[in-house]
């Protein structure tokens, strides 16, 4: 399958048998999704064959894949955000009653797949109004309730927190025993191991090896992902001392959806935020920028109280922001690379800019989308075209080009292979060793303890307790889930 100036995939095959849950990875741009969109019918491949139980089919819309029992749940969210949650669900294959829809039957339907995900949503909740971790599971339901027989996720753990995973993956597990084929894409190699009976890693395009779970090694996986050894994954901390400066302050902060937050944030530092599903972890990034503001309490940036009302009033008091929605709210997909990467810049940009000062900015994007290793054919191309790993290192590039002293980001590294984690997380460290401070609001554990010099849990709207640097997995999670009492400071 080839794009304008590129080859996606060259003489690649792959095989999953009924019952059997194979695992595809791959960096970002390996061709992952592109092979499994011509399985959905939603790319007409330029060679090669699709067989389905043996038989050499042909998809031309992805309703023909459908109506072949293949469901696919893509990394990229597509629910009518103004329709309910069973709408959503049966979008395509609504049920009708003396030729009206039967909202009873159908919301009854969704109800059942929406238990056994153990939600705490209705079927009738707006979609758009749910989170972006329930709105992949609403994604899940969706796909599945399609009969499917064969079943491809795209990365879909990559919004849930550990117990949403490993409820997914339990679930994985008993489609497997009922005889469906499972296409499981995944950067969370924890997940991969724990689900998959085959691993099949692509590159550049290329299939480079197929393997069983028993005879391969998450340190091979990675090696022939990136081609090398990875080395330094997390990078070591080297620790401002006591003397760091306040960056941002927060005192008996709130709003709706969080409550007496008492929050610090210094120069030179990476803290980490973790929480379940429903802990606001999220909410509190977003008040912090503006986007969900507080209505209760003081903030303050380097020592003076400011308000915070707005996104613009956050980027002009230094503070940054990368969302976990890419699609809904952090790019303009028709707009080109670089023009994304330049939004933040031109908001705050006084109207009489000189084509000086324009023309360093774009250098200083160009390096930064270079830093962080986008692949595109040419920053010109529309960003929607890219994968999702390098569309979310697009937002990363406009804010580490524009470096404001306060970087929040939420999920940063959500959908991203392994190797362009490494650079982020280096390129995090870097950003704070160089004077600034960081917050990172994250699902995953082992990210926050592998980033963090301070790491502080949410749950339900408040601030639990904090840990230091390196603290134990367990002792998180059971903080996180209301099993265990803060730690003693």
């Amino acid at each position: 399958m080839t794009f304008p100036g590129v080859v996606a995939l060259d003489d690649v095959s792959f095989s999953c048998e009924a019952g059997e849950v194979h695992a595809l990875c791959g960096e970002n741009g390996a061709g992952k999704s592109t092979l499994m969109k011509i399985l959905g019918g939603v790319y007409q491949s330029d060679a090669g064959q699709i067989l389905v139980e043996g038989q050499e089919v042909r998809f031309t819309h992805p309703l023909a894949a459908r109506q072949h029992g293949i469901s696919i749940i893509h990394q990229e969210l597509s629910l009518l955000p103004d329709r309910s949650v069973a709408e959503n669900i049966y979008l395509g294959r609504e049920i009708a009653r003396f030729g009206m829809l039967d909202h009873a039957a159908m919301n009854a339907g969704a109800e059942r797949w929406l238990q056994r995900f153990g939600c705490r949503f209705g079927a009738g909740r707006l979609a758009g109004t749910l989170s972006i971790a329930e709105q992949q599971i609403v994604e899940i339901a969706k796909a599945l309730n399609f009969d499917a027989r064969i079943l491809v996720m795209d990365e879909p753990t990559a919004a849930l927190d550990d117990a949403e995973a490993e409820r997914l993956l339990e679930f994985v597990r008993q489609l497997r025993a009922e005889g469906v084929a499972i296409v499981f894409i995944s950067h969370r190699l924890r997940q991969v191991f724990a689900a998959a009976d085959t691993v099949t890693v692509l590159k550049d395009g290329k299939l480079i090896a197929t393997s069983r779970k028993s005879e391969t090694t998450p340190d091979e996986i990675v090696r022939q992902m990136v081609g090398r050894e990875l080395k330094d994954y997390y990078p070591a901390r080297e620790g401002n001392g006591e003397s760091a400066a306040s960056a941002l302050s927060i005192r008996d902060g709130g709003n709706d959806a969080i409550k007496d937050i008492n929050l610090d944030l210094a120069t030179g530092e990476i803290v980490a935020v973790a929480g379940l599903e429903g802990s606001a972890k999220g909410a509190l990034a977003r008040a912090i920028f503006g986007a969900q503001p507080l209505t209760r309490g003081t903030l303050q940036i380097r020592g003076t109280a400011v308000s915070i009302q707005t996104p613009r009033d956050a980027i002009r008091h230094g503070i940054g922001y990368v969302s976990d929605d890419r699609k809904g709210e952090g790019l303009a997909l028709q707009q080109s690379v670089l023009e994304n990467a330049l939004l933040a810049a031109r908001g705050i940009e006084p109207l009489f800019a000189s084509t000086r000062s324009r023309r360093i900015r774009e250098l200083r994007i160009d390096g930064a989308l270079q830093n962080v290793e986008v692949r595109a054919a040419s920053y010109g191309q529309p960003v929607g075209l890219l994968s999702g790993g390098n569309q979310q290192k697009t937002v990363l590039a406009r804010w580490l080009a524009l470096r404001p002293p306060i970087l929040v980001c939420v999920e940063p590294t959500r959908g991203i292979d392994v190797a362009a984690k490494a650079a982020i997380y280096h390129l995090l460290r870097r950003y704070a060793d160089e004077g600034r401070a960081v917050l990172v609001v994250t699902s995953d554990l082992p990210e926050a303890i592998g980033i963090a010099d301070r790491l502080i849990v949410m749950r339900e709207g408040r601030i639990v307790g904090e840990f230091p640097a390196g603290a134990a997995e367990e002792d998180i999670a059971a903080l996180a889930a209301g099993h265990a009492a803060a730690p003693v400071e």
